[in-house]
């Protein structure tokens, strides 16, 4: 009896060691190869997904620098509109009541026969 009990206990540890090469082991070698081929599929993915993104990026930028350009040229449109606005209104106040007349009427106070 005495023999057997170590006996049994190589074994039983043998067996442990056979399970865990032949079974346990390539399993979870398996499932870590599965995830690793799941993440670089995922990576793939995500890269053109990138890729797209970037081109997006690019459109937006010009775009924005088209807008920037219009609206640079709006504001000079608008302030040589103030100008002259601002030109007209000064030239009208300056005026006399004649000449505010003539102006707004069309007619004028001379007469174009008169002067020939």
């Amino acid at each position: 009896m005495k023999f057997w009990k170590p006996f049994l206990l190589v074994l039983w540890i043998a067996g442990i060691i056979v399970l865990l090469i032949f079974y346990i082991i390539p399993h979870e070698e398996a499932l870590n190869n599965d995830t690793i081929q799941k993440l670089e599929e995922e990576n793939e993915l995500l890269s053109i997904e990138n890729v797209t993104l970037d081109e997006e990026i690019k459109r937006l930028k010009k775009q924005t620098d088209s807008l920037t350009g219009k609206i640079v040229s709006s504001h000079k449109t608008i302030e040589n509109l103030q100008n002259a606005l601002d030109e007209k209104i000064n030239t009208i106040d300056r005026m006399s009541a004649l000449d505010l007349y003539e102006y707004f009427s069309g007619f004028t106070a001379d007469s174009t026969r008169y002067k020939e």
